[in-house]
């Protein structure tokens, strides 16, 4: 029995230093970072991961699906789907005279999701920036009018942003990027975005 209760009290503590940890971000009781970036003088440095730039691409798609049955004698089975990229696709098997075909073709939408490119995110007192392999991203927070995060995504919306742009991050503080922009949002950018 006190194996048990010494586990649940070291579970306890465990959970009340981490929320204590988390609540001091959302304050906004950060240290700014060492990085090997040039900023402009008054802007800062709080989180910096690792991060690949993510989109989703869309593609239409024909499927057609049909039945052969024979008017006299057996049945033939149901031919099937057949991915098609033009209109008219094609069925696979052979008929016999006497025999009845009823096709369907509808347009599917398949999304892709498609890595646009792979670097650094990093978030300041002033901006959300992405510096990749190939195009930056440097945001002022102002500009930035939504956001959605999941355990170790960021969603964000802003001009000119492409389709379900996001951002997939790694490292030790990838599941706080929503602590830590919040908490630099609310309590250290002098002009609080409108979110």
């Amino acid at each position: 029995m006190g194996f048990m209760k010494e586990r649940k009290e070291k579970k306890a503590q465990i959970r009340a230093i981490e929320n204590a940890r988390a609540q001091k971000i959302l304050n906004g009781d950060l240290e700014p970072i060492t990085i090997e970036y040039d900023l402009p003088p008054n802007e800062r440095p709080y989180l910096k991961l690792s991060a690949r730039r993510m989109s989703s691409e869309s593609s239409i798609v024909q499927e057609t699906t049909g039945t052969i049955k024979k008017q006299h004698g057996i049945r033939r089975a149901v031919v099937g789907s057949i991915l098609t990229s033009s209109i008219g696709g094609g069925l696979v098997g052979s008929t016999t005279a006497g025999s009845k075909i009823k096709t369907t073709t509808v347009d599917k939408t398949i999304i892709t999701p498609r890595q646009i490119d792979s670097g650094e995110l990093i978030l300041t007192n002033k901006r959300f920036i992405f510096v990749g392999n190939y195009e930056p991203v440097a945001l002022p927070y102002e500009a930035i009018y939504g956001t959605d995060f999941t355990s170790n995504q960021i969603w964000i919306q802003y001009s000119g942003m492409l389709d379900d742009e996001r951002y997939e991050l790694y490292g030790e503080n990838a599941k706080d990027i929503k602590l830590y922009y919040n908490g630099l949002t609310k309590h250290i950018v002098r002009k609080l975005p409108q979110l």
